[in-house]
């Protein structure tokens, strides 16, 4: 009986750890001589976060591109991720594929609950690899910049980021930059009664959980 040929396929959603993941996909791919495909469901009905998805969507373009591999945008159309991720692996006949977990971003919409259970359910004889990703100190060496302290002052209801304290409300913290872009974009850290909090920054301004 002929094996089957090896295929990866890493899944990726909106937040700053998709490079980690192209670049264990890549990896896996290259050390077993196998396609690689990295794919994105939008599952966001509005327009809130287009300008920090279009920049996280151009560079993980890049990566895998880079990588010799192919990406790919699947619309949920209302459907289940797990199920449009299925769908996908089954045309394209992938046998590994790789996710991160993490409550830290807006993963934590697909990890909780019975995400990983629905999807061993749905993919059936395919591989699944979960890679731990909610320990922002150890990505911040690969994947941003060196950090520099930096503040984020306050504009009536926004928070932007500066080199230099103004105003009484301007909150003190270490900004680190994400690499591979041209933009002040990456994670701005305070530290509050000795514990570290990391808050999203897109284009020099601080992304408010919803």
């Amino acid at each position: 009986m002929e094996m089957k040929r090896e295929s990866i396929m890493v899944c990726v959603h909106y937040g700053p750890h998709g490079q980690r993941l192209i670049q264990r996909g890549s990896r896996l791919a290259e050390l077993l001589h196998a396609p690689l495909i990295v794919l994105t469901v939008d599952a966001l009905g509005d327009n809130e976060y287009n300008r920090e998805k279009q920049q996280y969507l151009s560079g993980w373009e890049t990566l895998t591109k880079a990588a010799g591999g192919e990406f790919v945008i699947r619309n949920s159309n209302g459907k289940k991720t797990s199920e449009v991720i299925s769908k996908t692996a089954q045309e394209r006949g992938i046998t590994q594929i790789v996710i991160g977990q993490s409550g830290q971003t807006l993963w934590q919409e697909i990890t909780k609950g019975n995400f990983i259970n629905e999807l061993l359910e749905r993919i059936g004889p395919v591989d699944l690899h979960i890679v731990a990703v909610q320990r922002y100190p150890e990505l911040l060496e690969q994947t941003h910049e060196q950090g520099i302290t930096a503040y984020l002052l306050r504009r009536k209801d926004r928070y932007v980021l500066s080199d230099e304290a103004s105003g009484d409300e301007a909150m003190k913290g270490i900004f680190f930059r994400e690499l591979h872009t041209d933009f002040n974009t990456g994670l701005f850290k305070i530290v509050t009664n000795g514990e570290a909090q990391y808050l999203r920054v897109v284009q020099n301004e601080w992304v408010k959980p919803q």
